[in-house]
Order: C-alpha cells, then structure tokens, then sequence
C-alpha cells in the first residue's frame, strides 16, 4: 500500500494532477454504445455525445504561415463537429479545409482505417452530379505532428490523389490524425499545373503539423471520472486492502480500496486528492479531458474559439443550425 502524510497531504491534489497530465492514450474504444456509467453491472450507459463529452472549446490560429483562415462552420449534425477554411493570401483557388469532429478514445490501429474509409469516401463522388470524372489516389502515408514540450508525437496519415473534374485536372492531398479525442482531418486541392501531388501533400502535411501545434482542444463530461468517495465512521480502522492512501497532519485520511476512495471526511483535502490520483493510476481521464464542468480556455490575439456544445439524445433539439463566415470559392 502506497501512503502519503503531512505536507505530501497538502500538495497531493497538485501531484494527482501532474499525474494526469502523464496518463497515455488508452487502448481501447469509447464511443455512444459502450461508454459505462460506472462499476455497477446494472447501470445504464452513457451517451458519447451530450454525456461522455458534454462541450469541446477548440481554440486555432487565424494564421499559419502565409495561409489565413477565412471562413468557419458549425455543423447540424453534432457529430461532424466544425470546420475551418484557410485562404493562400489573394488565391481564390488555393485554400485548406480542416476539419474537427469527435470520435472519442479509440486504438491507435484505427487510424488506418479511418483513413482508408476517407478516401473511399472521397472516390464515391467518381460519376455522381457534381463530382468527379475521374479520381487516382496514392499510397497512405505515415508522418507525426510532434507537439511543443514533451507531449508524445501524434501519428498521422495522407495521401495525395489526382481529380479530373469537368473544369481541368487537379491534384489534390488529404490528411487524417486522432488528437484529443478528436479526429483532425485537412484537404488541399490545387489545378495540377500549379503542384504535383507529392508537393500538394508535403505542403499539407506541414500545415497541419504546424497547426496541430498551435491549437488548443478540451472537452469537459464524464471523461472525467474521479473515483467515488465514501464515508467512513468517525471510529473505523484504516481498512487493511486499501491500494493507496493519503493521510492528513490531523490525523484524517482516505484510502482506495478496490475502485472507491473511503474517507473520514469524504470533503476533505486528502480525500479529493486520492480521487484525482486513482483516476489518473487507473487511467480514468483521457487526453483533451479538461474536467467535468465548462470552461473557457483563453484567446489570445490572433486565435479564434469553436464552442461545440453536446446534447444527450434525449434533450436533442432539432434546428441546430450552423453559423458561416463569407461564402467561399474554389476546388474539392
């Protein structure tokens, strides 16, 4: 059993939350239909969207190199999340599409797949009205965005394709990481005499690099999932099994025994410090995780605010509209 006294007491929330920012990313999948309530066999599950992520505030940068964002929208359907266009200085034909939508904690095998259905996706406009006559695609292409600091780099896909529309030939690129619980997926489409595909792809990749860096994402919900804190009798012993335990100069104390913290004074510091450090040893809180109520991060100049707020399915209203900058021009 792991214990802690006296000043470690005092400092024992700040180490659980140091702790947290430590957890990796974890194997496995959350999603709408297998998100659990809690340890009860007979709880009820809790809804991906409007219950394991409740709000998500992305904070991105107006500016990455010399591309600008010029146009932003919020989706009707909750799941497709929102999307950012950036413009290449005066080219109308030149732009980025990024795009945030949620996905949850998934195993990083995913990941391939996921990019995979994405150019299916993109080859089933082949023959539809509007799309294109014809579509070649590359090879899917691995590379990492390193993060600023010490974070783990996020491994990423791409691929660079040509499209044949009805107007020319365009070479095209798509790009496709998980972060924060969220996928992150760019395209860049240019007339094919202007870049060929290996260059449409490099100079994709590079921008979302650079912009993964410098965006901000966090949810709040129940991603966030201290353990349950329990009273104990003024007069009760320390229980013998406890994991781990954190007592107070006054003699107080908690102790985690099995998933639960037991304390004297379930309100006290050393018990909602003991909670935080089992969700952060058990891998209760995930990456993006920002706690379970709103919060506003901070927009400095120059960086924009996405705020995606989540209903569960049964306070879903329908009408949710979306909101867009300026119409925008140009090629997919």
């Amino acid at each position: 059993m792991m214990a802690m006294t006296g000043k470690r007491c005092r400092t024992a929330l700040l180490a659980g939350m140091a702790a947290i920012s430590m957890v990796a990313f974890a194997v496995g999948s959350v999603s709408a239909a297998d998100v659990d309530a809690g340890d009860g066999k007979d709880a009820p599950p809790v809804p991906f969207l409007g219950g394991f992520l409740e709000e998500t505030r992305i904070v991105y940068p107006l500016k990455v190199g010399d591309w600008e964002a010029r146009g932003e929208r919020l989706y009707d359907a909750a799941e497709l999340g929102a999307s950012v266009r950036y413009q290449s200085g005066e080219h109308l034909d030149r732009w980025i599409d990024i795009y945030f939508y949620p996905v949850g904690v998934v195993p990083p095998s995913h990941l391939d797949q996921a990019a995979q259905v994405t150019l299916d996706e993109i080859g089933m406009g082949v023959g539809a009205p509007g799309g294109y006559l014809e579509a070649d695609f590359g090879e899917l292409h691995e590379f990492q965005v390193a993060p600023d600091g010490d974070g783990e780099p996020v491994p990423a896909r791409s691929a660079d394709m040509r499209l044949q529309r009805e107007q020319g030939e365009y070479h095209s690129a798509v790009t496709l990481l998980i972060d924060r619980m969220y996928y992150v997926k760019g395209r860049y489409s240019v007339e094919a005499g202007v870049l060929d595909r290996p260059g449409v792809r490099d100079a994709l990749e590079q921008f979302v690099t650079e912009l993964v860096r410098d965006t901000y994402i966090g949810s709040t919900g129940s991603c966030w999932l201290p353990a349950e804190i329990h009273a104990l009798p003024p007069d009760a012993e320390a229980p013998a099994d406890a994991r781990m335990s954190v007592e107070s100069g006054d003699g107080g104390g908690a102790w985690l025994v099995g998933t639960r913290v037991l304390a004297h004074e379930p309100e006290g510091e050393a018990a909602q410090a003991l909670a935080l450090l089992a969700m952060a040893m058990d891998g209760r809180v995930y990456p993006g995780c920002a706690g379970s109520d709103p919060h506003n991060p901070e927009v400095t100049e120059g960086r924009r605010e996405i705020r995606l707020e989540y209903r569960a399915p049964a306070d879903a209203r329908p009408g949710r509209g979306g909101r867009s900058w300026p119409s925008r021009s140009g090629v997919g």
